[in-house]
C-alpha cells in the first residue's frame, strides 16, 4: 500500500480503523452502488481523516445484493460506515 502523509503536519498518517464498510452511492447518493471494506487513517497531530486500502473487489454489488439492507445490519452491528458520495451539482 502506498504511503499516506499529511500535506498540512508533514507526518505520515497512521491507521485508526480497519475494515471500515465503505458504501459507494450511485443515483445521486440515493441508492448504494457498492460495498467495499476498506481502512480509516488518522494524522497523529492535527486528527485529518481519510479512507484507504480499499480490497481489490467489492463485498456487495447493487444488481446481485441488497446493498441497502446490508449496510443497515452493519450499523446495527455496530460497524463503521463510511460513504463515498457522489459529487453532485
Amino acid at each position: 500500500m502506498a504511503r499516506l502523509v499529511c500535506v498540512k503536519c508533514e507526518v505520515e498518517l497512521r491507521p485508526e480503523k480497519n475494515g471500515v464498510v465503505v458504501p459507494v452511492m450511485f443515483m445521486e447518493n440515493t441508492k448504494v452502488y457498492e460495498i467495499y471494506r476498506a481502512d480509516k487513517w488518522m494524522c497523529p497531530k492535527c486528527g485529518y481523516e481519510v479512507v484507504a486500502g480499499f480490497g481489490k473487489l467489492p463485498m456487495a454489488e447493487h444488481f446481485k445484493d441488497k446493498c441497502e439492507e446490508i449496510v443497515k445490519q452493519m450499523k446495527e452491528n455496530d460497524a463503521v460506515v463510511i460513504y463515498d458520495k457522489e459529487v453532485c451539482g
